[in-house]
């Protein structure tokens, strides 16, 4: 891993549910994360849970291979971000899944989060932006035919979670205290007055893993130009060995 380089690790349930994967993937969590998938009310949620953080100890692992990956333990800030607790490290990360899909980033540069959403699922683009979202994002979506605000619509909500992740606030900062802009030349933020940041220091990049995901990657690196994107196929050859 280069110090100024995010590297990406995304992977779909369907590729990665084979027969003992679960078994062999919950070997890596520690005993409190194996007493919270056991928590899961819906056997999917506790196969996603397990599969996602065990991802992520594999990914922090693989670009620090001096530590196993069960070794790996973790705290949370004051709202919540999860960190590295030990070994001392300067990586960071961000996690995010979604029905289907797990994916995670790791960096040296603390100010970057990653969303993965289903786009599949039923929702109202419209009604739900009026609840949440900057009014000039409504605005562009009053002005989208289907399923064009539909897909807008998924693009805004996993920016501005991979944007809240990066901050580390959570959902301290509302939603609708920044904007989104996507073109096809470029993806914006822009603030209102009253939220100290900078839009010059933020790049955003879009993709779909799946034709049911849509996922986002926030960068305030400051980095001139963002940080390059290294992605990684899922799982990693050794991953469930």
């Amino acid at each position: 891993m280069a110090d100024d380089t995010i590297d990406l690790f995304v992977g779909l349930i369907e590729t990665i549910d084979t027969p003992g994967a679960v078994d062999a993937y919950r070997q890596f969590l520690s005993a409190n994360e194996r007493a919270r998938a056991d928590r899961f009310m819906f056997e999917r949620h506790r196969r996603q849970y397990i599969f996602a953080h065990a991802m992520l100890r594999l990914a922090l692992s693989h670009v620090a291979p001096n530590v196993a990956p069960s070794d790996w333990s973790f705290d949370t800030g004051r709202y919540g971000r999860p960190f590295v607790a030990s070994p001392a490290t300067a990586l960071h990360f961000s996690l995010s899944h979604a029905d289907g899909c797990v994916a995670c980033v790791v960096s040296r540069h603390e100010a970057v989060g990653i969303d993965v959403e289903t786009v599949s699922r039923r929702v109202a683009p419209l009604s739900t932006a009026l609840r949440f979202f900057a009014p000039e994002e409504v605005e562009t979506l009053r002005g989208l035919p289907e399923p064009d605000a539909t897909q807008r619509f998924f693009d805004y909500w996993t920016l501005k979670e991979a944007y809240l992740k990066a901050r580390g606030f959570g959902l301290n900062l509302p939603l609708d205290g920044f904007a989104m802009q996507v073109s096809q030349k470029a993806i914006e933020i822009s603030f209102k007055p009253d939220i100290a940041d900078d839009p010059d220091g933020w790049r955003f990049s879009l993709s779909s893993p799946s034709p049911s995901h849509r996922l986002a990657i926030a960068d305030g690196s400051r980095t001139a130009g963002g940080l390059p994107i290294s992605r990684h196929a899922w799982p990693l050859q050794d991953a469930a060995e």
